[in-house]
């Protein structure tokens, strides 16, 4: 499973010294891969080119909001993202209601502002654990997928493969051939279908 600290990260706040202090938190607890932006309007086009691990968006911004941001993210989900839009949302709004709606628009959680270095690193952390998980249950399901492709083509390379040798043996005139026919294809078909039916339980 991929480190924890190796993971994307990427600081989205429009207040340079709040992406600077942010990304020493993480580098000084050994996360290498953090990039920052202080445009909300480029995060899209990040995303879809580096599909990070964990995006630090502040609610916040000129231009484009958080919660706008968060809208086209989920533009760009894939199977792999469907249950799990990695944000953890910046916001100095305590209320009910802002954490609902951020919620809502795909948050998975939160840090206060002020922000505190304890608090960010716990949740992140908390956060990227949940992510890779996922990451490697989408690898493991592909491979599994994989398998089985591969499993019921080469039955069916095989199935061909006797549907063949019957096709010669029938060539055959007399009935002790032709009745040992009838049984071979009854018995190929009978297990190649046990076959399928293994493969789909």
């Amino acid at each position: 499973m991929q480190k924890l600290t190796n993971a994307k990260i990427l600081i989205v706040d429009d207040i340079p010294s709040n992406v600077l202090m942010l990304e020493n938190i993480l580098a000084n607890a050994g996360y290498t891969d953090v990039q920052t932006t202080t445009d909300p309007l480029i995060v899209r086009a990040l995303h879809e080119r580096e599909r990070f691990d964990l995006i630090l968006l502040d609610i916040r911004m000129p231009k484009l909001d958080g919660f706008g941001v968060m809208r086209q993210l989920k533009e760009l989900q894939t199977p792999e993202d469907e249950d799990y839009l990695p944000i953890l949302v910046l916001t100095a709004q305590g209320d009910a209601q802002t954490r609902s709606r951020a919620l809502r628009a795909g948050a998975k959680d939160f840090v206060t502002k002020p922000i505190e270095m304890e608090e960010v690193l716990s949740r992140a952390s908390n956060m990227l654990e949940v992510r890779l998980l996922y990451n490697q249950k989408w690898q493991q399901n592909e491979i599994l997928e994989q398998k089985v492709r591969d499993r019921t083509q080469m039955l069916r390379e095989t199935n061909l493969q006797i549907v063949r040798y019957l096709g010669r043996a029938a060539e055959y005139r007399d009935t002790e051939t032709g009745m040992h026919v009838i049984r071979m294809r009854y018995l190929s078909s009978g297990a190649f279908q046990q076959s399928e039916m293994s493969l789909m339980l």
